[in-house]
């Protein structure tokens, strides 16, 4: 798949913790469709706004600047993952049907729901692929990178002892795309 055909359909972990550190801008430099799930939007910008969260008013331009389509998920593949109720949240279940609806990329950090995801063959990533990827086309300083996962983890973003420590150290391996 080229770039420019890519589709992105991100879960509210990504919104919510990108916008907080002030990274939003990754959003528009990702190539290729840009979705949330209905169910997305309104955790992440109509609830965020009620508690008044200022990632919820800079998601909410995201979509009103068409940089993300709100997409209502309808389909059978929806209802199949019904079952997993319990387990995973509506916006994970609708992040990841529609993923596979679309062929996409479910963009979430929950690891049951990407765990989920890769057993149903969808490509599955989180915030911080997306961190990575902008380190490696040059957009990003490797040091910022790392300032702004630190600062994402002292405002909320839940990240695994190990995880941080594969992050940090990929970081350090990875080579600008010329």
């Amino acid at each position: 798949m080229k770039q420019n055909d890519m589709i992105w359909v991100f879960d509210s972990s990504p919104l919510i913790y990108l916008n907080k550190v002030g990274l939003n801008w990754i959003f528009e430099r990702l190539e290729g469709k840009k979705f949330v799930p209905t169910q997305v939007y309104e955790q992440v910008v109509t609830e965020g706004k009620k508690r008044g969260d200022a990632d919820a008013i800079i998601s909410e331009d995201l979509v009103k600047r068409a940089v993300i389509k709100v997409v209502t998920v309808e389909n059978g593949f929806k209802e199949m993952l019904k079952s997993l109720e319990e387990e995973l949240h509506e916006g994970e279940l609708e992040v990841l049907a529609l993923a596979k609806d679309k062929g996409g990329v479910a963009v979430l950090d929950e690891s049951i729901a990407r765990g989920v995801g890769s057993v149903l063959k969808i490509e599955v990533h989180g915030t911080l692929f997306l961190i990575f990827l902008m380190v490696k086309r040059g957009e990003l300083k490797k040091e910022e990178a790392k300032d702004k996962v630190n600062l994402m983890i002292r405002k909320g973003f839940r990240l695994g002892h190990d995880e941080y420590l594969e992050f940090f150290e990929l970081l350090g391996k990875c080579r600008k795309r010329k």
